[in-house]
């Protein structure tokens, strides 16, 4: 048994002083963010969403808007629209994580229970790993890049970056015989490709997340160079003129030929995509200086939401004029160019946004997720180090070539994640006013145990909204499975948010959770030891009270 326990000790995260809650519950990297840690002003803010949406995916949403029949004069607004919708929804779950200073897994046991919470979890981060471990891969793939080639259909999403780069600078590269057996499902271009991604992406994965800020500025600064560029070059080739531009609805690219349609199915595409952002982001606004600085999204996230889109669709119909190919993909728009430092240098823009994006948006969020599984064991450094050894152990080759479906799926999963944070953010403004307290957070017996540690009613109310969806979900993943409801797919963001909100607040109209209320939230916790036995339950007293131990602050909202 000593030896057990020896080596208990030594795997456990080590608990500094001012731990919240027992290790069960807290570490280090989940307890409130210190005050001399929170650094990020609005500035590092606007620059987290330029990592996270000046990127490929933000930029494939323009062959979105086209597919759908739409021209830059209409596909250009309607993103905006679209993306200042979701900028509202971040903004609110933003505020949340820089007034409590607290991470997703730690500020949603208010709204799901200190239990139920791991449902809101788990949700999360099966998406994040599964989007880190494809996107990886993906982005470092290299087959059909052979300039004689180019007309050849290229793998989704484009993944060919590094091999951009690297056939830039030595030619040579492209022409590398495949040495591997065909049963592996990779070639040895494209595995030298992903092993040079993994190899700068781990590390930076790694680093602690309140010093990310210098590298989404370094980020931010290489998109205005990369993506100013291409704009220059995009209107230099078109002289603004081309169909794509300023052409009208196409009806004929839509199977119900409906511009409402095919607008409302826009709407749904860009919110849709920042699904998962909308509940990863109390994990980065928790450094901030102020909750003001939350704020700056609602700015942010429209500006820097449309420039990839307008871009994307001004360089298709550049490339349309100039090769006589619609090209969207970015690294198959990059190989045309005849300069082989040009096709470094826009390479290397979109190896530096791939990297922060796949940070940002997925390796934080699958960190933060699993450390509070077992947060005993588990920090954020060594689930970082998890994700970028699962990159290699899941063979992501074999799940895009053997499973096509399955990137379908993980097209279609944000309507599992609308409903949890519209139900955060009810929760937090609505039911309870902005009035929580953080040291509940941590105390499996406090005031957000609720029904055996899960809250009903945010449980009931995500199963409700989103039921509706399912068959057009499970009809997205396999077309053989009915859809009674198509047309319901087309607005599933806006009908999961709209009846999370509507369910959750009815729920807690009809059966109010008084004893998970407080007369004055509790935003700052002083740095002394706390134990899960510091404060009494609320629950069972009836109210919550200033415990003499801590140095509680409280904030208005």
């Amino acid at each position: 048994m000593e030896t057990l326990r020896r080596i208990d000790r030594t795997i456990a995260v080590k608990q500094e002083a001012g731990s919240l809650g027992s290790s069960r519950w807290s570490n280090k990297d989940l307890d409130p963010v210190p005050a001399n840690q929170r650094t990020w002003t609005a500035m590092d803010v606007a620059s987290y969403w330029n990592s996270d949406q000046m990127a490929p995916a933000t930029w494939d949403l323009g062959s979105t808007m086209v597919g759908l029949g739409l021209c830059a004069r209409e596909a250009i607004p309607l993103s905006f629209v679209a993306f200042f919708v979701i900028g509202i929804v971040l903004t609110l779950n933003g505020r949340i994580g820089a007034t409590t200073h607290c991470s997703l897994p730690v500020v949603i046991r208010a709204s799901f229970g200190i239990w139920g919470s791991y449902l809101a979890i788990l949700v999360r981060a099966v998406l994040a790993i599964l989007w880190l471990i494809i996107l990886t891969y993906l982005r470092s793939m290299c087959r059909w890049l052979r300039r004689n080639e180019a007309n050849a259909n290229p793998p989704a999403e484009g993944g060919r970056i590094v091999a951009v780069m690297t056939g830039a600078i030595w030619p040579s590269f492209l022409k590398i015989p495949n040495t591997l057996p065909p049963k592996l499902g990779i070639d040895t271009q494209t595995i030298i490709g992903f092993a040079i991604l993994w190899v700068f992406q781990a590390p930076l994965a790694c680093v602690p997340v309140r010093r990310l800020a210098y590298f989404f500025k370094i980020k931010a600064w290489s998109s205005y160079i990369l993506f100013g560029a291409l704009f220059i070059w995009a209107m230099v080739v078109t002289k603004g003129k081309g169909f794509v531009l300023t052409g009208h609805f196409d009806e004929k690219l839509l199977p119900q030929g409906s511009r409402s349609w095919a607008m409302i199915a826009g709407l749904n595409a860009v919110t849709g995509l920042y699904s998962t952002v909308s509940i990863n982001i109390p994990d980065f606004s928790r450094f901030a200086k102020s909750p003001k600085a939350s704020w700056a999204q609602l700015v942010a996230v429209p500006v820097f939401g449309c420039i990839p889109i307008a871009i994307s669709i001004c360089c298709a119909a550049a490339a349309e004029q100039k090769y006589g190919q619609q090209v969207f993909d970015p690294a198959s728009l990059c190989s045309l160019f005849d300069s082989r430092a040009a096709r470094f240098f826009a390479g290397l823009g979109w190896f530096i946004s791939t990297i922060g994006v796949n940070i940002s948006a997925n390796s934080v969020s699958f960190a933060t997720d699993i450390t509070s599984v077992m947060p005993r064991y588990l920090s954020i450094f060594r689930c970082s180090v998890l994700a970028g050894i699962l990159c290699w152990a899941t063979n992501p080759w074999r799940i895009v070539t053997d499973a096509p479906q399955f990137y379908s799926f993980l097209s279609s999963y944000p309507v599992f994640l609308a409903p949890v944070a519209t139900i955060l953010a009810t929760d937090f403004y609505i039911v309870r006013k902005g009035k929580v307290d953080v040291r509940q957070f941590y105390d499996p017996e406090g005031i957000y145990r609720y029904f055996h540690g899960v809250n009903l009613r945010a449980v009931v109310a995500w199963i409700f909204a989103l039921a509706p969806n399912l068959p057009a979900f499970a009809h997205a993943v396999d077309p053989t499975n009915p859809n009674p409801q198509p047309y319901t797919y087309y607005f599933s963001w806006y009908m999961s948010t709209f009846g999370a909100f509507v369910w959750y607040l009815l729920f807690n109209y009809l059966f109010q959770p008084h004893s998970s209320f407080v007369e004055e939230a509790v935003y700052e916790v002083g740095t002394v030891e706390y134990t899960e036995s510091t404060v009494a339950s609320s629950a069972e007293k009836g109210e919550v009270d200033a415990d003499k131990e801590y140095a509680a602050g409280v904030v208005a909202v």
